[in-house]
């Protein structure tokens, strides 16, 4: 796998169809399309639809493009990390991971859902359980 700078990173708001239209644009080396923090609750099913129509219909030229998830504890977890690994993301990134068994259990679910070989996972190590661990 070949190495890529990753200098700046900007996080766009899942729900916001006008900003995930101007990440095309942004001059970032990464467009995080957030699922989480950024999306009120009732909001997350129509964000994650959004957010995969979005990487779907592509032009983001050479930015990698990564779809942060909710956590998979939450209601909206499992149905985003299906929709995440047969999207043609670049990356998923996970939120709140705790321990190795989380990613383990990531790993399965992405491979059960058939997501490509390449697809990247980014682990956000954000708890003091996370850390300790």
């Amino acid at each position: 796998m070949a190495l890529r700078p990753r200098r700046s990173a900007l996080y766009m708001p899942g729900s916001n169809a006008r900003a995930l239209e101007k990440a095309k644009n942004v001059a970032a080396d990464v467009v995080i399309m957030d699922l989480e923090d950024a999306v009120a609750p009732e909001a997350k099913a129509e964000a994650r639809g959004q957010v995969m129509a979005a990487i779907g219909a592509g032009g983001f030229g050479r930015r990698e493009v990564v779809a942060r998830i909710n956590g998979q504890g939450t209601p909206w977890g499992r149905d985003d990390l299906a929709a995440a690994a047969r999207s043609g993301a670049d990356a998923v990134l996970l939120p709140k991971v705790e321990t190795a068994r989380d990613l383990g259990a990531v790993a399965t679910a992405l491979a059960e859902a058939g997501a490509p070989d390449t697809l990247q996972v980014w682990a956000m190590i954000e708890t003091p359980l996370g850390i300790l661990n």
